[in-house]
Parts: C-alpha cells; sequence; structure tokens
C-alpha cells in the first residue's frame, strides 16, 4: 500500500516538474523576441544612423586623402539629418550611430589611402 502511494506521488510530481519545464521555456522563448524590431525599433536606429554615417565618412576621408595628404583635416562631424516623425529614442541612437559610424569609415578610409 505505502508503494502505491509512493509512486502515485512521483507520478504527479514529475507531470508537475515537466508542466513548470514547459512552462518555463516557453516564457522565456517569448520574452527573448526582440519587440524593436520594425524599422523605427531601437537597434534600427544605430544600425541605420551607422551605415549612413560609415558612408559619408568614408568619402569624405577619401577626398581628404586625395586633397591634402598626410595632413590631418577632420575638424568636425556633420550633423546627421533627422526626420520629425521619428520616435525620440530612434533619433538619439541616429544620431550615434551615425557619429560612429562616420568616424570609423572616416579613419578606415584615411588609413587605406594613406597606406599606398
Amino acid at each position: 500500500m505505502r508503494k502505491q502511494t509512493l509512486n502515485r506521488i512521483n507520478k504527479i510530481l514529475s507531470v508537475l516538474l515537466l508542466v513548470s519545464f514547459v512552462m518555463f521555456v516557453t516564457a522565456a522563448s517569448a520574452s527573448a523576441r526582440n519587440v524593436n524590431i520594425g524599422p523605427l525599433g531601437a537597434k534600427g536606429g544605430y544600425d541605420a544612423g551607422y551605415q549612413k554615417g560609415y558612408k559619408s565618412g568614408y568619402d569624405i576621408g577619401h577626398q581628404d586623402c586625395l586633397k591634402y595628404g598626410k595632413t590631418g583635416t577632420l575638424t568636425k562631424i556633420p550633423a546627421a539629418f533627422i526626420k520629425d516623425n521619428w520616435t525620440e529614442k530612434y533619433k538619439k541612437d541616429y544620431k550615434y550611430g551615425f557619429k560612429i559610424g562616420y568616424i570609423s569609415g572616416y579613419h578606415s578610409e584615411r588609413y587605406k589611402c594613406l597606406k599606398k
């Protein structure tokens, strides 16, 4: 009799453990999803700004290398073009990404050009 009760308790606990594990895995995968995937998401702002800034910095770095040679000329980073309908977080991330991308593109092109 005692063995049957112990088996029943073990079965109930294993089912509860399995159910709690399934709930944990489901909740973890649902919370791991990125909510800001759209074009105005936070990550999208940084990425878009970085790409635009890198291209702009790359072009200016190439022009400066051809025009000035080894003399350093980067004095001011141009302002990023911001649209009014963007969210504040997207604007902030876009500006930051543009700045980082511009510097990276500028130095990358200047280094390649001066290495020749």
